[in-house]
């Protein structure tokens, strides 16, 4: 009775084979890995009752319609960012969310294609994302500061 063996060369080539699909698997995890959107948040949009958005130039608004409230948590949950930065405290801002949800309040400075989160001890890390993201939020700001304005004239 004989053994069959594969030739040399066909073991070396399905070794070779497998060694090449592993590190391609192992690149391509490594590469999801490297460019995974990271998000922020986790709000559910059905335990806040309101947002207050203010604007650093003076004004701001209430937010109790639920369709707008549930857009703005939809945003802010949606925002992915790819840099951050840490800034020391310095004054002044340009728009910020006050979100209530359960026991917990939430202070969120933004801007178009930025979120803003104060750090323990002072100054805050800022978020970068997708450009204009919140761009809907900041013509809210507008809004309320050019009524700021236009009641304080």
């Amino acid at each position: 009775m004989s053994i069959k063996t594969w030739p040399r060369k066909k073991k070396l080539t399905l070794s070779l084979l497998l060694a090449v699909v592993l590190v391609l698997c192992i690149a391509c995890a490594v590469f999801l890995l490297q460019n995974q959107k990271r998000t922020l948040f986790h709000f559910e949009p059905s335990s806040v009752e309101s947002i207050a958005l203010w604007c650093g130039d003076g004004g701001s608004m209430e937010i109790t319609d639920r369709e707008q409230i549930d857009q703005t948590i939809q945003l802010l949950n949606d925002f992915t960012y790819d840099e951050t930065e840490e800034l020391p405290p310095m004054g002044g801002w340009s728009y910020s969310l006050t979100v209530a949800q359960d026991d917990e309040v939430f202070r969120i400075g933004f801007g178009a294609s930025y979120i803003s989160l104060g750090r323990e001890g002072g100054g805050s890390v800022v978020y970068y994302g997708p450009a204009g993201h919140f761009q809907t939020l900041v013509d809210l700001g507008e809004e309320a500061h050019e009524r700021f304005l236009t009641d304080n004239d």
